[in-house]
Parts: structure tokens; C-alpha cells; sequence
């Protein structure tokens, strides 16, 4: 007797490949969902341990044993999810929406997210992870992420570039992290990686011709990878004092917890993947009805 073919899986797309948006794809891929995360070339995302980004330099990434494969051409995605696997591509969603006919879309971009684009309407389902969402206008269901006021600025002579901030405390567990931002535009460059240990004012990488020192003692919690195309108010380099590398890998607290609202959204609507009741503690700022 012929095996029964089985039912294709409703493709989500996911817009943004830091942490946050990792986290969402990885939920939704691990709740049976077939999982396109599209972000543009040579992002920025600095916590590359918590995340898909590399696979957008060296063509795949693995985050708490789920892989994801990076797609040139909208004719590759297919396969990849085919073989169970996230699809990471540089096209446009729109591009990858018109050729797949997804079920939901996922906007996880936060501050890098590009004009007031209106998602609703465009898509059966759609969500906003972070500030400029509304519920009911530009998506259907926006979730917010609280934050808490800065301590202020770090100890280190390294001038404009430097800052230590708790505005991160609400979201995962690295409120006492230091951060380098950067002022402009450019390629950052370094030879360090995620996990590295540093001592404060090492160079660890540079943007343009300024160096880039190390803002505290501790391991490399984020560092913006090789070539990375950076804009202004972007982390380059963030340190977690704690020194605990294995921290800077894998999918943080705070990120499990969004896209566990992300989740919550599918139960409710009755589009979800999995069996499993889900609880969440982010802010769903829509009602969870159609």
C-alpha cells in the first residue's frame, strides 16, 4: 500500500535575523511551521551566538540544534524547507510572499525596520515585534517589548562610541552588558569572535580607520560580523562582564519569551503548529481575535 503524501507545511516568513527574529523562526519552525527569514545583505546583528545571522557569511547557521541554509535564488528556498531546514535569503518578502503564498508574517526588525510600512491586510496573518506597531492599523497583532532606563555611560575613555545600559534588563539577562555603537556608516572589520575573552581597551575590531576597543572586561556576548554593513546608532561590539561564555549562545530568555508570544497569537487564532497550550508574560497590544 502507497505511503499517504503528507500535508505541505504553512509557510511563515520571518523579517529581521537577530536574536529576536531567530528566536521567532525557530518557534515557528519548531511548531510545524515552514519558515523563510529574510533580512538584507551583510546585516548588522551583532549577537550572532543567539542567532541565524551567519548563515548570510558563510552560507549556514545552526541555533539550538535547528539549522538554517542560506538561499541566492527564490528557486532554492523550496528545497531547503524541504529538508526541514529555516530558509535565510536576501529577497525581498514581497518576492518570497508572491512565489510561496504564505500563511503569516513576522516582523522582528525592531529599530532597523525601514519607514511605516502597513503590513495588514497583505498577508493572512500578521505581527509586529517591537515599537511603531499598532494592532488593528499597520499589522494585525503587534507585541511590545518593555524596557528599562539607562545607568549611564561606561568607565572607559573610549569617548563617543561607548555606553553601558540596563535597557535590555525587561528582555533577557545581560542588563549589565557593555555596548560600543556605532556614530556612522561602514564596513566593520575584526578578527575575534563570539566567545572570545577580552580585557578592556583590547581592540577587537574597527569601523572604517577607528579602532574599536573592547568597553569592559569580559567575553564577546556580540560582535558584528566581518563586513558587516553598519549604519549609525548599530552594536558593534557588546560585552558580557560576567566572563560566562557559554552564555553567548543560544537562545536568550528574553527572545524565547517573545516568540512564545508569537506562538500564543497562532494558538489563539487557531493557526498553530504544535499541540502544546502556550503561556507567554510580553504585552500583546491587539486583541487575539480575528
Amino acid at each position: 500500500m502507497m505511503k499517504e503524501a503528507s500535508s505541505p507545511r504553512p509557510v511563515a516568513i520571518v523579517l529581521g535575523c537577530g536574536d529576536v527574529g531567530s528566536a521567532v523562526a525557530l518557534a515557528l519552525h519548531q511548531a510545524g511551521l515552514a519558515v523563510v527569514l529574510v533580512d538584507e545583505a551583510d546585516p548588522a546583528w551583532h549577537r550572532r551566538g543567539m542567532a541565524f545571522t551567519n548563515a548570510w557569511y558563510i552560507g549556514n547557521a545552526e541555533l539550538e540544534s535547528e539549522g538554517a541554509c542560506f538561499c541566492a535564488s527564490l528557486k532554492s528556498i523550496p528545497s531547503v524547507l524541504t529538508r526541514r531546514m529555516i530558509a535565510a535569503t536576501t529577497w525581498s518578502w514581497p518576492g518570497v510572499a508572491a512565489a510561496l503564498k504564505p500563511a503569516m508574517l513576522v516582523d522582528a526588525r525592531g529599530r532597523k525596520r525601514r519607514g511605516s510600512e502597513v503590513l495588514r491586510g497583505r498577508l493572512p496573518l500578521t505581527i509586529g515585534v517591537g515599537s511603531g506597531f499598532v494592532g488593528g492599523e499597520n499589522v494585525d497583532v503587534a507585541i511590545e517589548i518593555s524596557t528599562g532606563s539607562p545607568c549611564g555611560s561606561g568607565g572607559q575613555e573610549a569617548g563617543w562610541l561607548q555606553r553601558k545600559q540596563d535597557e535590555r534588563g525587561s528582555r533577557d539577562d545581560f542588563a549589565g552588558s557593555c555596548v560600543i555603537e556605532a556614530p556612522r556608516h561602514g564596513r566593520f572589520m575584526t578578527e575575534r569572535r563570539i566567545g572570545d575573552v577580552v580585557r578592556v581597551g583590547q581592540i577587537v575590531g574597527g569601523l572604517g580607520n577607528q579602532a574599536i576597543a573592547a568597553p569592559a572586561d569580559g567575553v564577546l556576548l556580540g560582535l558584528a560580523a566581518r563586513g558587516a554593513r553598519i549604519e549609525p546608532g548599530d552594536t558593534l561590539v557588546e560585552v558580557d562582564p560576567s566572563g560566562i561564555a557559554y552564555r553567548c549562545y543560544g537562545v536568550s530568555e528574553g527572545s524565547r519569551r517573545i516568540a512564545s508570544g508569537v506562538l500564543a497569537v497562532l494558538a489563539a487564532r487557531g493557526n498553530r503548529g504544535g499541540e502544546r497550550p502556550v503561556r507567554t508574560d510580553v504585552v500583546v497590544a491587539a486583541p487575539l481575535t480575528p
